[in-house]
C-alpha cells in the first residue's frame, strides 16, 4: 500500500533508511540492507534510480531520470525503471513516502 501524490494519484515511494549505496569505479554501486543484510551489485543505470529514490518520487519522475542520464526517449526508460521497481520490492528495498 503506497500514498499517492494528491495531485496526480500516482504512488510516491522512495528507499528505505536501512539501504545503503557504495558507488563503486565503474558507476554502478552495492546496495546494502542493514536490516536483511542483503546485497546486492548494480550498474550505472540502477545506481542512478536508487540515488533518486532517496527523495520520495513517482515511477513517472523515474522514468524522467533515466531518460535524462542516458540521453533516451521517456518511453525506452519506462521498461527498464519497471523491471528495477519489480526487483526493489522484491528485495523490500522501496517503500511508500
Amino acid at each position: 500500500m503506497t500514498r499517492s501524490d494528491p495531485v496526480s494519484d500516482t504512488p510516491v515511494i522512495r528507499l528505505p533508511g536501512s539501504v545503503h549505496l557504495r558507488p563503486e569505479p565503474d558507476g554502478g554501486a552495492q546496495v546494502i540492507d542493514d536490516t536483511t543484510f542483503t546485497a546486492a551489485r548494480v550498474n550505472r543505470a540502477a545506481r542512478i534510480l536508487l540515488e533518486a529514490l532517496r527523495e520520495p518520487c513517482t515511477e513517472q519522475d523515474l522514468v524522467t531520470t533515466l531518460a535524462t542520464a542516458a540521453g533516451c526517449s521517456p518511453a525506452e526508460a519506462a521498461t527498464p525503471v519497471a523491471r528495477l521497481l519489480a526487483d526493489l520490492t522484491a528485495y523490500g528495498w522501496i517503500e511508500p513516502a
